[in-house]
């Protein structure tokens, strides 16, 4: 090569200058193709966070499986008691299917005794003075044949109680005991109000629930089962679903326990409770 064959200094700085170029405008693509990379992986990203948060979301709403079949003895979504000769006597029913729902608590009686009906949230501390004031007075009504009682537990109260889920869970163990110790449920649901958590606070652990319900005389392994595995957790959130939906049941602020039905009338002012009975069964 002769000397007029090699480039020159200005020939070499251009190249020099060319190659730089390319070399930035690769890097250029390079950190673009980097970023899209990027964004769209955060994007799926975000895509599947938002999945996962709608499967959870709806779980929590449904209050985890709801295809369990409900509690025995509770085909109406309530527990029902009737009574003769000094006693009171659970009424045993069937299972509802997983797919089936509720049938309407009755609100009248072939043989003339007043229907007596109580929604109830074990950690409703009005509840408890309602229970206090007036349990006994309605149990002797059962107890001489002239009432029946149904007690359906309902959980709105979960709120109060430190994300624990208190109100639930105390639900579900109402459930158990009315599935497998159906004769125990009233002195299951006294210990519970009797030991009522106070508001604000944790409520009870599962133990503490468990300790309750034995207790009140409900025992055995499949109660201990139903409680640890919270075999009803579906069915109390569809449960008290279906009382909410009921406009029937509303006050003028909504729904709210305990509410009281005498021959399926709501009862305004609880304290007019027994009166109210009474007046039915003269009427009968």
């Amino acid at each position: 090569m002769t000397n007029n064959d090699r480039p020159t200094k200005n020939e070499r700085r251009q190249h020099a200058r060319e190659v730089a170029r390319q070399r930035a405008e690769a890097e250029k693509r390079r950190k673009r193709r980097n970023r899209w990379f990027l964004q769209g992986g955060i994007g799926l990203g975000i895509v599947a966070i938002a999945a996962i948060v709608a499967i959870v979301v709806v779980n929590v709403n449904n209050g985890g499986s709801t295809s369990a079949a409900g509690p025995r003895n509770m085909a109406t979504g309530a527990i029902q008691f009737t009574g003769g000769d000094g006693k009171v006597t659970p009424v045993t029913t069937k299972a509802v299917s997983a797919k089936g729902t509720p049938s309407a608590v009755p609100t009248s009686n072939p043989d003339g005794a007043v229907a007596v009906t109580e929604y109830v949230d074990w950690a409703c501390p009005v509840c408890k003075q309602f229970e206090a004031a007036y349990a006994d007075q309605i149990l002797d009504k059962v107890k001489s044949g002239d009432a029946t009682l149904a007690i359906q537990p309902v959980s709105i109260l979960d709120r109060n109680y430190r994300n624990s889920r208190y109100a639930s869970r105390a639900a579900n163990a109402a459930m158990c005991v009315a599935d497998h110790a159906p004769d125990k449920f009233l002195d299951v649901q006294t210990q519970f109000f009797d030991n009522q958590p106070a508001e604000g606070s944790d409520g009870l652990t599962n133990a503490q629930i468990a300790k309750l319900v034995k207790a009140g005389g409900a025992t055995g392994s499949d109660v201990s089962q139903c409680l640890s595995s919270e075999q009803f957790r579906g069915w109390v959130t569809k449960s008290t679903n279906a009382v909410l939906a009921d406009k029937s049941l509303q006050g003028t602020q909504g729904f709210g326990t305990p509410t009281v039905l005498v021959n399926g009338k709501k009862i305004a002012t609880l304290t007019d409770v027994v009166s109210e009975i009474d007046a039915a069964s003269k009427s009968e």
